[in-house]
């Protein structure tokens, strides 16, 4: 293998969010360019995703430690600083980090409710090869921490490293300026969390065309990958669910699944010579 070649992982998010993001998820594996999927074990499909990844061995499975929207993991009266009035964790990023400015956030209870996802993932079976969060959350100070510390702990080598750089081309789609701030702000936290010095891929993408990533999107972002190391990509695949969580948000998965699936997609990464990886070929790296 040339040591100048593009290494690109495709990442699908939200793995056991539902059953149409869990199709759509295997279909941009199975026929498309996905690699690799995050779980959320605490999420409604979670025992659906299970019986894709059991049928799809080739798809390398990571876990999306969650501390948003969902049912905890770990028993409620442990972690209270994290859970809403109605006994769920709390419904968005934002009140996360807003609880979290406000220095009521535990993160001894942090760690019980990630440790006990990454329990729930081995309990029943599953080779995780690398972790990452919904919304990002594992980027905030002390929370990088615990997530650092879970990694050695569980043996996790890869952990996502969110920084995406801007490129020209990122300014040409409505609302990219408001998007474009968020990611500054991610990339921020970033630059001063102890995730920098954990094993990772050497760039990532994905966090700007987050949940938009429709062919043509998909094609500036491979046209704009550098053209040696190490790339994740993340995505959003699903099929079409009116009312579901992606629709909720806004996301078009059903666009992204028929993106990574493109046969002109699939010619633009074998012309650009772009190796298709997962988490788990980097170990030796």
């Amino acid at each position: 293998m040339s040591p100048a070649r593009t290494r690109l992982i495709v990442n699908a998010d939200d793995f056991g969010l539902s059953q149409a993001v869990n199709r759509g998820v295997i279909a941009a594996h199975r026929d498309g360019i996905v690699t690799s999927a995050s779980i959320m074990v605490n999420a409604p499909a979670f025992e659906h995703a299970l019986e894709l990844a059991r049928a799809h061995p080739a798809l390398d499975i990571g876990v999306h430690l969650t501390l948003t929207e969902l049912a905890p993991v770990a028993p409620p009266g442990t972690v209270p600083s994290l859970l809403g009035d109605d006994g769920m964790l709390l419904p968005h990023a934002l009140h996360f980090v807003r609880r979290y400015l406000l220095g009521t956030v535990r993160l001894d209870e942090v760690r019980t409710e990630l440790d006990a996802q990454l329990a729930r993932a081995r309990a029943r079976g599953l080779a995780i090869s690398h972790l990452d969060s919904h919304q990002h959350v594992h980027a905030l100070p002390g929370i990088a921490r615990v997530v650092a510390d879970l990694a050695r702990e569980h043996g996790i080598r890869l952990v996502r490293y969110p920084l995406e750089r801007p490129f020209a081309r990122m300014l040409r789609r409505a609302g990219s300026v408001r998007r474009l701030a968020e990611q500054l702000a991610l990339s921020a936290l970033c630059m001063v969390s102890p995730l920098r010095r954990l094993p990772r891929a050497d760039r990532f993408v994905g966090f700007h065309f987050g949940g938009r990533l429709s062919e043509s999107n998909l094609e500036t972002v491979l046209r704009c990958l550098p053209a040696c190391g190490t790339v994740e990509l993340m995505c959003h695949p699903a099929e079409a669910e009116p009312g579901g969580p992606h629709a909720r948000w806004g996301y078009a998965g059903e666009a992204e699944r028929a993106a990574l699936t493109s046969e002109r997609i699939k010619a633009l990464v074998r012309a650009r010579g772009i190796e298709l990886v997962a988490p788990r070929d980097l170990r030796g790296t």
